[in-house]
């Protein structure tokens, strides 16, 4: 199976992204590889709910506060302008997990406007008190309850799917030791309830790039990414770029992705089809 969408794309409008980083570049290089449905999901934080407490790490207000509804907004247009060359363009956004309030940084309002909304449980390196990185069962256990609290929240009827879930951004050691201290059972009763309420996994490919198939395969996400399966979770994929680069390797990355997990059409969220 062919995977032909990719729902995790950032542009300029992201900080943390490359200022060459276009709609119009992206839309270029999808016609180059194949790909017929691109997400724009910058980064956000609704400005009606206040971050002020919620931000646990220094410098995260600086980073969120810039990314306001009127800041992405200014995407729309330039989406508008592409569209009509084969290639379907969907507006929406990375919100954040909001420890302060125990849910999600974006009102119903806003998330009503969205074609779809991504939301991480493991942007640990910002939303995450350091002192939870050691002993490493707690950081592990940070993102389990994030990861219930945003599926739990009254805004999870908008979220599509949840980003690089339990595989913890910029983590200073080795964050796949992580996943394994996570038990299947838990890990179950996540899963049941995403798939309960609808809500995709997102296979994120960014943590492959320049890794060879070999070293893809013996990432231990695919053991939490089978269990989904198992309980009924619908996938989308994603490359997380940031720049206009890792799309040379992203068909071969989701290739193998639907090969290890023998995925079919049915398996993917609606959306992607």
């Amino acid at each position: 199976m062919k995977i032909t969408h990719d729902l995790h794309i950032h542009t300029s409008l992201s900080l943390c992204a490359s200022r060459e980083a276009s709609a119009a570049g992206y839309v270029a290089l999808a016609k180059q590889h194949g790909l017929t449905r691109l997400g724009f999901a910058d980064h956000y934080w609704d400005e009606r709910i206040d971050g002020t407490h919620a931000f646990c790490r220094d410098g995260v207000s600086g980073f969120y506060n810039p990314q306001n509804t009127a800041h992405i907004e200014q995407l729309r247009p330039q989406l508008d302008a592409l569209r009509g060359q084969g290639i379907d363009l969907l507006f929406g956004c990375e919100t954040e997990y909001d420890p302060y309030h125990h849910g999600v940084a974006i009102t119903e309002e806003v998330a009503e406007t969205m074609d779809f909304i991504i939301v991480p449980n493991s942007h640990t390196h910002m939303m995450m008190p350091k002192e939870l990185y050691q002993p490493y069962e707690k950081h592990a256990a940070y993102m389990v309850n994030a990861y219930r609290e945003i599926i739990e929240s009254p805004v999870s009827r908008y979220i599509t799917a949840m980003a690089h879930p339990f595989q913890a951004v910029c983590c200073p050691y080795d964050n796949r030791i992580l996943i394994s201290l996570i038990t299947d059972d838990e890990y179950r009763r996540l899963f049941d309830r995403t798939a309960e309420k609808g809500i995709a996994i997102e296979i994120n490919t960014s943590c492959w790039y320049q890794k060879t198939d070999a070293e893809v395969e013996a990432d231990p996400v695919w053991h939490l990414f089978s269990l989904a399966k198992e309980c009924g979770c619908r996938f989308t994929f994603g490359s997380d770029a940031h720049d206009h680069q890792v799309h040379s390797v992203y068909a071969a990355h989701t290739a193998l992705a639907c090969r290890l997990l023998a995925l079919r059409e049915v398996d993917l969220a609606i959306i992607t089809r």
